[in-house]
């Protein structure tokens, strides 16, 4: 997810485990994705009827699915990394309505109009020429009136997104108007930020409607309608 889907690879340089990467940034947030992750927790707990039935495309290890516990436990969370859906699994091994398994976002292994909602939190920055494929996928799995929830970096947050890959050590091949391209290992390597006209063009394109947008420090919170 974000920043999520940015460390939670093996990195051969340094043989660390993609959770130990993940757990890094945990430990060491800035202020504002700390800010961030609280408003993006208040933001699901507001717009989510209790017992819902809930997809999370790139749940990482299930940070979000904590979330949102108090509110539905009716939960599918999907992620490409065989080892991060392998840590969800432990976190959330009492949980016997919570399903998680390795998917790709772009060829979701559901049936049409399944979920009322559709979560991705963070991890469709990392999506970059396979977003629209991304989108209507969420599209197709969603119920008729249901919502799709999203969480991006927004146009302000590059230095602090920097700030967290010097710390990581993450490699980095180029820099442009936001658009970070990582180190050929990663398999996710390449992360994009959004300005408000840029999403509303991608939705628009994917015939979307946007209900609600919330720009906050380093992010943007969206809600979303077929």
């Amino acid at each position: 997810m974000g920043i999520v889907k940015e460390v939670c690879f093996w990195l051969a340089e340094t043989m660390k485990d993609n959770i130990d990467f993940w757990q890094d940034v945990l430990n060491d947030q800035p202020q504002s994705f700390k800010d961030w992750f609280e408003r993006e927790k208040a933001f699901l707990r507001e717009n989510i009827k209790s017992d819902s039935l809930v997809l999370e495309v790139g749940c990482g290890n299930g940070r979000s699915i904590f979330d949102l516990l108090s509110v539905t436990q009716n939960i599918t969370g999907i992620d490409h990394d065989p080892k991060t859906i392998d840590e969800a699994k432990k976190n959330f091994s009492s949980y016997k309505t919570i399903n998680l398994q390795v998917a790709n976002a772009t060829a979701l292994p559901f049936n049409n109009n399944t979920f009322e909602y559709v979560l991705c939190l963070s991890t469709f920055v990392n999506f970059a020429d396979a977003k629209y494929r991304a989108l209507e996928e969420m599209k197709r799995v969603l119920k008729s009136d249901g919502k799709i929830i999203m969480s991006v970096y927004n146009e302000d947050a590059l230095p602090d997104r920097m700030s967290i890959y010097k710390k990581i050590g993450l490699k980095l091949q180029s820099v442009d108007n936001g658009k970070v391209v990582f180190d050929e290992n990663f398999v996710d390597n390449i992360s994009e930020q959004f300005s408000e006209s840029e999403l509303l063009d991608i939705f628009s394109k994917s015939n979307l409607k946007v209900d609600k947008l919330e720009k906050l420090e380093v992010a943007y919170l969206i809600m979303l309608s077929i």
